[in-house]
């Protein structure tokens, strides 16, 4: 009979089996926690004061610049004519010019010298009444004009009226003023930015009126008269008053004789004289 093999583990199996069991829990027992230390550490770490920058002092604005002052140009005295002032370049001055008047603006234009850029509307014998009731006298082409619609065809920056002569004797000073005073009206309505400048009635020499048989209501109480109404509608109105005839009458009051050619109408020296006083007169 056989005996059954003994399956029982060796002792030293035991054993080994034992110490490898303490060793594991001996390596378990001697590991330190982890999330203690976290913890621990955590907690006994300097807590870092984290101090905000010193914010920056703001930059001024600048301070605004002042607009510049605009000049303004001094309103005219209109009460009186206008005044005596630096000599102008008339090449320049006269180059947007246009001239309304008789017979002495056209001896003007032809023996003045004054540039040829200036226009010049003017027929012998007009008088302010043709010029409102829009007579044709102006020459365009193969007919004529009025004097009123050959100035709306450019645009200037100057308009000098002459008239007066022709007028005495057929109406009132007052009369003369109203109607003229349409003119002024009728051109600005045409000419809305030039400047309008009235030229004084020129006095005649009465010896040479005599001389030559001019219209005996031709006199300088007359043209004084005249003036006397031209001066307040030209305050009214606010234009430009230029007392030409001062550069062109003696110590009574009348047009130099040496200068006066047929009593009303002037020499070349004249004529030169009278456009040096408009280059002087220009005003404001």
């Amino acid at each position: 009979m056989f005996s059954s093999p003994d399956h029982t583990p060796p002792r030293w199996l035991f054993v080994a089996l034992t110490l490898c069991l303490a060793a594991i829990f001996a390596a378990l027992m001697g590991r330190p926690d982890t999330a203690s230390l976290s913890v621990q550490a955590a907690e006994t770490a300097p807590v870092a004061t984290i101090i905000p920058p010193t914010p920056a002092a703001p930059t001024p604005a600048p301070a605004p610049t002042p607009e510049p002052t605009p000049e303004t140009t001094p309103e005219p005295d209109w009460s009186q004519p206008v005044p005596v002032g630096e000599a102008v370049d008339q090449e320049e001055w006269f180059s947007d010019a246009v001239f309304i008047g008789d017979s002495r603006t056209d001896g003007f234009r032809l023996f003045s010298g004054i540039t040829s850029e200036a226009d010049f509307l003017v027929h012998t014998g007009i008088t302010v009444y043709d010029v409102v009731d829009g007579k044709n006298v102006i020459r365009r082409g193969d007919k004529k004009v009025s004097i009123l619609d050959a100035l709306a065809e450019r645009q200037y920056g100057k308009v000098y009226i002459s008239l007066g002569v022709n007028e005495l004797g057929y109406r009132a000073p007052e009369n003369f003023a109203e109607t003229y005073g349409k003119l002024i009206d009728a051109i600005r309505e045409r000419e809305e930015d030039a400047a309008i400048y009235i030229q004084s009635i020129i006095p005649v020499n009465t010896e040479k009126c005599k001389a030559n048989d001019q219209l005996y209501y031709v006199t300088n109480e007359n043209i004084a008269a005249y003036n006397e109404t031209l001066s307040a509608m030209a305050e009214e109105k606010k234009v430009r008053l230029v007392n030409v005839a001062e550069a062109l009458i003696d110590e009574n009051g009348e047009a130099v004789k040496d200068l006066s050619a047929d009593g009303v109408h002037f020499k070349k020296d004249g004529y030169i004289l009278w456009l040096d006083y408009l280059t002087t007169h220009t005003g404001p």
